[in-house]
């Protein structure tokens, strides 16, 4: 098989591609600063930051005094369980991303483990077992698992979770920008992405949902200039530590703002429920072809409870021949990640599919 002049991107699950209009919004707004900085950064703050955040409510269905900018997912998180008392018992899932556990695990809390049924399915069964049994107060979990694929129903899981008077954290960097979301549909507590990845907005920017009632029960415990828990009047500070933008720091990410406002007006050109139907027909394509394969899939041959990201078990060398050939995925932990977005192609499939082909015949397999 020749290889491919330009890489085939099948790696969206580790970064997305950002395309040039959206790149061009970035270099556009920094124009600016070459000669007007001052009155740019301040329009920025004054106007555009409010702008961006009705952007992402709209885009997201909520409301914008519940949307916060962050830097990422782990400074969300982290910001939040500093909120918490400290004894509150927390589910988590062994195998989750590591951003998602690590806040919990270094700050001592009583964690109660939960692991997936055969390597890929979780059990909102034993989820909702757990929650009982155990008397959790809180879960956190991502909607979409970076090692498999599997995608949660977060709409069942925050409502078991509100029947049992128990808070729902939701790492969405693994679903927002690909798969449609709905918060006042899904109803969770919290819901925190970061955007380099299905947002393709670049590193350095984040997105922070919080619902009324947990920002009333758990005000922020950190500040920043252009947050309201200090405001600064007549020569003093009056502390109010309600509300969302409390979680937001001081200066900033002006220019990554910028891209993730461009990056969601180009998604919302295509549809997100377009975008998510693509997805999973190249994925679904993906996995009726590699049945022809001696490659061992995780999880099931069907896209029930799967995103489009398609893993299977690294062996005889299969993540390097799809680099030596310029088909670019994530070989990690003993596995082969294949992850399709909307600017993929059938083309890419079919790419993908003639160098496992021959990987396959070069191998004797």
């Amino acid at each position: 098989m020749p290889t491919p002049n330009t890489p085939v991107y099948l790696n969206t699950a580790a970064c997305g591609l950002i395309p040039e209009t959206v790149q061009q919004a970035g270099a556009d707004f920094y124009k600016d600063f070459a000669t007007n900085s001052a009155a740019a950064a301040e329009h920025w703050r004054d106007v555009q930051r409010f702008e961006i955040k009705e952007t992402i409510a709209r885009f997201m269905g909520a409301a914008k005094e519940n949307v916060a900018l962050i830097p990422n997912f782990s400074y969300g998180i982290n910001a939040i369980v500093q909120t918490l008392k400290g004894d509150e018992k927390v589910l988590l899932y062994k195998k989750d991303f590591p951003s998602v556990y690590i806040p919990f695990v270094i700050n001592n809390f009583d964690i109660v483990w939960i692991d997936d049924e055969d390597g890929f399915l979780i059990s909102l069964e034993k989820i909702e077992a757990l929650i009982r049994e155990q008397k959790i107060n809180l879960v956190a979990i991502s909607h979409v698992q970076w090692q498999s694929g599997f995608k949660l129903d977060i709409k069942t899981l925050c409502s078991i979770c509100k029947q049992n008077n128990v808070h729902t954290i939701i790492d969405a960097t693994q679903s927002l920008g690909a798969l449609h979301i709905d918060i006042q549909d899904i109803d969770p507590d919290i819901l925190i992405s970061s955007n380099y990845k299905w947002m393709n907005a670049g590193f350095g920017s984040g997105i922070l949902y919080m619902n009324d009632a947990f920002a009333q029960q758990y005000p922020a415990v950190i500040s920043g200039m252009h947050s309201n828990t200090f405001r600064f009047a007549n020569n003093q500070f009056d502390f109010d530590g309600r509300g969302i933008d409390n979680y937001e720091p001081g200066s900033a990410n002006m220019f990554g703002g910028t891209i993730l406002n461009a990056a969601i007006e180009e998604k919302n050109k295509i549809g997100i429920a377009a975008i998510e139907a693509h997805n999973a027909a190249l994925a679904t394509t993906v996995l009726e072809k590699l049945s022809a394969f001696p490659v061992q899939l995780v999880g099931p041959a069907e896209m029930s409870n799967r995103s489009a990201i398609v893993v299977v078990k690294e062996e005889r060398g299969l993540h390097q021949h799809l680099s030596n050939n310029n088909i670019i995925t994530t070989g990690r932990n003993g596995l082969v990640r294949i992850s399709m977005h909307y600017y993929n192609t059938i083309t890419d499939v079919d790419a993908l599919v003639s160098c496992i082909r021959e990987w396959a015949q070069t191998t004797n397999l």
